[in-house]
């Protein structure tokens, strides 16, 4: 797809990344389709719920404007909590999952943890890399310190919240278009059931499987968009 093409005009392009990224995650994307936006994260509130802070990243964007909303990893399960909000009939996955019960059982066991909030998710980080060096890696180790760091306050929220994420009922009326890695490490393709495997990409695939995923969205708007005067979908 060119930037000529007349079908990317008509559908803009709304993407979030991940809950560590920004819009650099889309770097290859923007610079392919001239109607993309990635839109920023804002603040979560405390004790802030997914669906909650969903709804008020939807007031970010006009309402009454046929976007096609979608995002990578975290950031897909925010777009489609996002959607009911919007005109958006669908939404694109990229490296992302449907539904709570696509979580790996990782996270689903680190509900208990959760439980302690965001902060005391922070200081329970900390003191594991403090005290854990003797039975942990290296890796682990740092990244509980850089978990328990004051600027990742957005990332230890986005943790409690998809643990306790239950998906809105309206949300399954939403068309989902989902592109996966097959060597995914953190969201593995088994647990989900992506329209499309890209055969050797991983977990980052808008950056070391661009050209799949531009050919993939490129694929997307030309499917939506005849119906992108459709009426807005009912919560």
């Amino acid at each position: 797809m060119s930037q000529s093409d007349p079908e990317a005009a008509r559908v803009p392009i709304v993407l979030l990344s991940g809950m560590a990224a920004d819009e650099r995650l889309f770097g290859p994307q923007l610079a392919h389709f001239p109607d993309l936006h990635v839109l920023p994260w804002i603040e979560a509130r405390p004790g802030e719920s997914l669906r909650n802070y969903a709804a008020r990243m939807a007031r970010l964007i006009e309402p009454d404007r046929p976007y096609l909303i979608g995002g990578a990893s975290f950031g897909g399960i925010v777009a489609l909590e996002m959607a009911v909000h919007l005109r958006a009939r669908e939404c694109v996955l990229i490296g992302s999952v449907r539904s709570p019960i696509e979580l790996p059982l990782r996270w689903r066991l680190l509900w208990p943890v959760t439980l302690l909030g965001p902060d005391r998710l922070g200081t329970l980080a900390g003191l594991i890399a403090r005290w854990g060096r003797r039975f942990l890696s290296g890796g682990t180790i740092r990244r509980l310190r850089r978990l328990s760091q004051p600027e990742a306050a957005f990332v230890r929220w986005a943790m409690c919240a998809v643990t306790h994420w239950r998906a809105r009922p309206a949300s399954r009326r939403v068309r989902v278009f989902q592109i996966h890695g097959a060597n995914d490490r953190t969201l593995p393709v088994a647990l989900t059931r992506p329209d499309v495997v890209v055969p050797i990409g991983g977990h980052a695939l808008t950056l070391f499987s661009a050209t799949t995923v531009n050919e993939f969205l490129s694929e997307v708007v030309r499917q939506v968009a005849p119906s992108r005067a459709a009426r807005p979908i009912e919560n």
